[in-house]
Parts: structure tokens; sequence; C-alpha cells
């Protein structure tokens, strides 16, 4: 769960063609050219053996080289990739019928087989990578039925058992082979060093300190092969980043990480010509934690008082305000109503609706609570002021002026707010995970699992910082996690997410957005 939360704030992109002269969109897509992409050198691969730990990096960067059994879409769903269908054949023992797509091949012209997911199996059970956690703790066996189908017994049922076989290694040109030692600089056959892969792209070069160049694999088995010639990943300095741009020395910045989405913004609010700033829907949400368990402010424990603050904040005005920043118009962001799906699934109810801003309820709801109203304005509960420590990290813009309009809305309904800004690693390592605050601002990012945010908001999750527990949210949420099929499991999952908002361990506040630079000449941009 952790890898996958980090590996989303990555972004791949569909680059499916660059327009001719001018500028002017092409009727249909131009094959041909490259696209060079910035990204930061701190997220440079060591090495390009992802089934390794040290290569890590390289994970997402070869998406398009080593294909997998599926690949999650833009709206967080998931499309069969190398295989055409996936049936369950049994549940006691927990069994999948992986039906790989007869066309499916590998660049050098040898077909995609049921031996290749045998021995990805074989090498993740040997070299243990961390993205292969579950796949080593949930499956008990995979076995060939023939050239074209994989038997795959589980240990339980598990519904997310689409991440498996992320990546499918090709097995005619490694077996007997030290693939620890393997793919250092290239992603190839070692027996005749040319380039293998499975995508639409295969690895041309890999220059350390430099660049990552892709080339388009002129046999890729897919509906068309890339419309682009090559694709390279440039790592430049973040402070460089979008002067690389404005000369033309990268067709776009790599929007994942947050260093390159402040050079992605200040090319924006510049409106440099020549250059287009996109901005959509992110995988991030942001969101209050309230910090219920032992170290926070007592009055906490008490429902009234959570709920009190959930309509004492007016989480429309704070997202249409933190839109602005990104220059957004003031309706691109409108309050997330959910703490279980983003408002881009297909799956999303707004259960959280309920929680406008009301500063009037929100007092009752104090009086009612037991607090009683100071001669400041300030409520005092059980004779305790109610005066909280707001943590977030510093030096970031959007959670500051956030943290700053809260305390302006929340001392409206007389509670205190005392903002501590820490550095990302004091936030997250020390205060957050020891429960030493009483609100604190960051973002979750959630993968394309619809097993729910168990590990969040059950009692003693390993990342449930509010320390909240309710037996019944718990019990919901391990079945939760248990459930096949995806119609109940969402059921479910909305059912608890409308538990949560009457016992409001957290407030989210918003979807967070992405900004994708590139020049104005890239065509069908696809952010996933």
């Amino acid at each position: 769960m952790a890898r996958r939360r980090a590996l989303a704030t990555a972004v791949l992109l569909s680059l499916l063609a660059v327009s001719g002269a001018g500028g002017t969109p092409a009727q249909t897509p131009k094959r041909g050219g490259t696209v060079v992409i910035a990204r930061t050198p701190a997220l440079e691969p060591a090495c390009l053996n992802v089934f390794v730990d040290a290569c890590g990096d390289a994970f997402l960067l070869l998406g398009e080289v080593l294909g997998g059994a599926f690949v999650v879409t833009p709206s967080a769903t998931f499309r069969p990739n190398l295989v055409s269908r996936v049936e369950i054949v049994s549940k006691q023992p927990f069994t999948l019928h992986y039906h790989i797509r007869p066309e499916a091949r590998w660049s050098d012209g040898v077909p995609v087989t049921a031996s290749d997911f045998v021995f990805t199996d074989r090498v993740i059970r040997k070299y243990r990578p961390v993205f292969s956690d579950d796949h080593r703790a949930r499956v008990r066996s995979v076995r060939a039925l023939d050239a074209k189908t994989v038997r795959v017994v589980l240990r339980a049922a598990y519904p997310d058992w689409r991440f498996f076989f992320e990546r499918v290694l090709p097995r005619h040109a490694l077996v007997g082979r030290d693939f620890g030692s393997l793919w250092k600089d290239a992603i190839d056959d070692p027996r005749t060093a040319r380039p293998i892969g499975s995508g639409p792209f295969l690895v041309e070069r890999f220059e350390r300190g430099k660049q990552l160049t892709l080339v388009r694999n002129p046999r890729y088995w897919g509906p068309h092969t890339a419309y682009l010639d090559r694709l390279v990943w440039r790592f430049v300095p973040p402070a460089d980043t979008a002067e690389a741009l404005r000369r033309g020395e990268v067709d776009m910045i790599d929007p994942g990480p947050a260093v390159l989405q402040a050079a992605a913004l200040e090319l924006r609010r510049e409106r440099a010509p020549g250059i287009r700033v996109l901005s959509v829907l992110g995988q991030s949400w942001e969101h209050f934690d309230i910090r219920i368990g032992e170290g926070g402010h007592p009055a906490l424990k008490k429902r009234l008082v959570r709920q009190a603050l959930a309509y004492g904040i007016d989480r429309v005005g704070i997202a249409r305000a933190i839109g602005k920043l990104s220059g957004e118009s003031e309706a691109a962001l409108e309050p997330l109503d959910s703490v279980v799906f983003l408002a881009n699934s297909p799956y999303y109810q707004p259960s959280w609706k309920g929680y406008r801003h009301r500063p009037a309820q929100a007092r009752r709801l104090l009086e009612q609570a037991g607090c009683r109203r100071g001669e400041d304005g300030i409520y005092s509960c059980a004779g305790e002021r109610l005066s909280l420590r707001f943590a977030t990290a510093a030096g970031v813009e959007r959670r500051q002026r956030t943290v700053e309009l809260a305390q302006a809305q929340l001392r409206q309904i007389g509670v205190e707010v005392r903002p501590v800004y820490a550095r990302p690693a004091i936030l997250f390592d020390t205060i957050i995970p020891s429960g030493g605050f009483d609100l604190a601002l960051f973002a979750w990012i959630p993968s394309a699992s619809t097993s729910g945010p168990s590990d969040i908001f059950r009692c003693r999750g390993p990342v449930n910082y509010t320390g909240y527990c309710s037996r019944l949210v718990t019990r919901d949420l391990v079945q939760a996690t248990r459930i096949i099929d995806d119609e109940r499991r969402v059921r479910l999952l909305n059912r608890i997410d409308v538990r949560l908002a009457k016992a409001v361990p957290a407030i989210p506040l918003f979807q967070g957005t992405g900004l994708f630079a590139f020049k104005a000449t890239i065509r069908g941009i696809v952010p996933n």
C-alpha cells in the first residue's frame, strides 16, 4: 500500500502526436518526432532492473517497455493489457485463470506466453522487490496450463489481485542467467544485446546523469505502434526546469514531483508564450486529520466537537481560494465529499455534502458538548481552553494559506488555532506518527485499489494517525478487503463513508490538481 501511494505521485503520459508547423492541431495524429520530458535528478534510477530494489525509481519510467497483465486508467480503474481476460474459476482455494492475448509478443517476435508469467513469479520470490510484497504474501502458486493460459492460486480471496504481474519478464531471454546482475543500463536480451520489451517503446540508451531514451518498438502488437519516434526522460535540476522549457531544451515537465509543480505554476502565472499549462484533477486529497487519540486535545474525543469543526470550516471557500493560487477559476476546485473515493472515481458518492459552512450550527454543537464561551470569544470544554495545535509542512504556500483561512474561520465559532509549521521530515517522521498535534493538514494519495482506506481508519491501522477506533467500522473495512465482487465491495465502502462522516475523524477538503506544462505544439496528452 505504501509503495502505491508513493508511486502515485508520479504521472505517466500518453503522447499521441507532435503537431505540424505553427502549432495547428493535426486532424489525425502525426507520426515521428521526439518528446523530451524534464524529470528531477532526485528520481533518476540507479539502474534499470526494476526487480532489484536499488532500481525502484525505474518502475514507472519503464511502464511503456515492460508491460503487465493490467494497466491503470485515468479513472483509477483497470484495463486488461497483456491479458484479454481473467476468470475466477474457484473460491476455495481462490484461483484465477489468466488468458494471455494471442497477439501479445516480445519485440523480437517471440510470443508472450504463460511461461513468462511463471518465470516472473520465480524472479519475484527470489529477488523480493519492494513492489512485490503483496504478491509474495498472497500468491500460493503460478502454473502454466497451456501456452496462453496461466493458473494462479492465492492463499485467500483478495480483491486487489489485478495488481499482480505489474511487470512481466521475457523468460526466453533471461532463463539461466544471473538476473540480479542484468539490466544495469539497458533492458535487453543478454544473448544478443538487443533491446527487448512487450510495450510500445524500448530502451535505446541510458546516459547516467543526463537522460533515459526510449525508442518506438516497431513490432509492438497493440492496436498501433507509438506515434513518436522517441520519448526522452531528461534529468534537469528543478531550479532550471522552467527555463529549460522556455528555451526549448525540453518539451514537457514531469508533473509528478512537487518541486516541478512549482516550475509549472511559475510558467502558468507568467503566461509564457508557446507554452500550455493544463490543470487536471490529481490523485491526492487534502484533508485535516483530527487527533482523537492520546496526545490530542481532550475535547476532540467528543463527536459533537468534531462535527462543530466540520461545520465551522468553509470548505468551499478554502477550495476556491487554493484554486486561485494556481491560477484556476473559482469554480475549478470544489470540496471533496468522500474519504473513500476520489471525485473522478466511478464509485464516488458525496457522503460529506451535509458539511457546509454553518457557523451558528457549529456554535450550537459546541454548547451541546458542554463547552462554554469565554470573554475573549474562545470556548473552554471541561475547563480546558479550546486552543488547537494545527500542524502542516513549512514552505508549502497552499498549505500555509489553508491554515490561515481555517484559523480565521474557526475563530468565528470560538476555536483558537495555533499554527505549527514543520519541516516535512519532522512533520511526517515525528509529529504526526507520535500524535503530537490536534489538527494536521496533509494529503493522502490513494491507489487504484478498491479495498478501501482500511490502513487509515481501522482501529490501530498502520497510518491511522487520528487514533479513531470504531469496532463496527473496523469490521466492515476488514470485510471490504475480502469481498471480491466490485459492486458489493463499493456499496459497503460507501456505507462506511457515511459512518465516517458522522464520526468526523478527519475533514476532507478537496482533491488536488496537477499542472502539466508543455510546448503548445504537442497534442494528445492524456494524464494518468
